[in-house]
């Protein structure tokens, strides 16, 4: 074999199956390995999808973590405010000698609605709503506890205390301070043992309920999410074992002591005057 050039020349006589795998070889182009063009689309395509996949999910995750934050953030307000509540409720006082002072207060405007605006009123001897510059936390005082329009808009939980032996002193006079805010409603219940029911007609002011239930209803952090609600059940232990008893007794014991002074009952339930009395001992 010769060369002309670059291209191959055979001499005759040279082996016929040698000729075209040489010939082959030599003419063979060459190529340089890469991508097509509809491999970088579906492998850009892929991408595209996994990416948007893994966004999505971020998100998501990120949504509901902010959500978690806003309920845990609401849960602690609410919960701050249930956990005082109850401690000034805890801390009621209560002395028979003069029942009317320290009596229990319950107004039941909207019931016990999510969006009720109960209030309620008790003298306490805690600490419990007041600030720290208060003249009022080294003594009884008289709490009220309602749901009120706060000056930055909105409602929330407002508190008021004065003395509780001040006869000059009313309620509405008293300038209330906002504990929490966002609170949409609130409710009071005390539990009748006569009737063995939840009951709001509260009508004996010289006298304090032995079981209360108190709700706090809180507005949801979303536009359109759902209100939290909170409720304890709450025991007085320092309130007679039934409302009224205590003026019950003193009626029954006032009646007693009259006819003890101007006569006595018969078996038959006539009365006999004993001759102390006005009746000149006519029967």
């Amino acid at each position: 074999m010769a060369r002309n050039g670059n291209r191959p020349v055979f001499r005759k006589g040279a082996p016929a199956s040698f000729v075209p795998f040489v010939s082959f070889v030599a003419e063979k182009p060459s190529r340089k390995a890469g991508f097509t063009l509809l491999e970088l689309l579906l492998a850009l395509s892929i991408f595209t999808l996994v990416a948007g996949m893994a966004a999505g999910s971020f998100w998501s995750i990120t949504r509901t973590w902010n959500r978690a934050n806003d309920l845990l953030e609401n849960l602690h307000y609410g919960e701050f405010a249930m956990d005082q509540l109850v401690a000034a409720l805890r801390g009621a006082a209560w002395f028979s000698s003069k029942p009317e002072a320290f009596g229990f207060w319950l107004d039941d405007s909207g019931g016990n609605s999510d969006r009720a605006a109960n209030e309620i009123s008790w003298v306490t001897s805690g600490t419990a709503f007041l600030p720290p510059d208060s003249p009022l936390k080294d003594g009884l005082h008289r709490l009220s506890v309602t749901v009120e329009h706060a000056r930055g808009g909105g409602q929330g939980l407002a508190v008021r205390a004065w003395p509780h032996l001040s006869e000059e002193t009313d309620g509405k006079d008293v300038e209330p301070w906002i504990v929490v805010p966002d609170v949409r409603g609130f409710s009071c219940e005390w539990y009748d043992f006569e009737e063995d029911g939840w009951s709001q007609e509260w009508e004996e002011t010289n006298s304090l309920p032995k079981v209360l239930k108190v709700s706090l209803t809180m507005e949801p952090r979303e536009k359109d999410g759902d209100p939290v609600r909170l409720q304890r059940i709450v025991e007085l232990e320092v309130a007679p074992d039934l409302p009224g008893r205590e003026r019950k007794d003193r009626t029954t014991q006032d009646e007693l002591d009259r006819e003890e002074r101007e006569g006595v009952r018969t078996e038959d339930g006539s009365l006999v005057i004993t001759g102390g009395g006005r009746g000149g001992g006519r029967p």
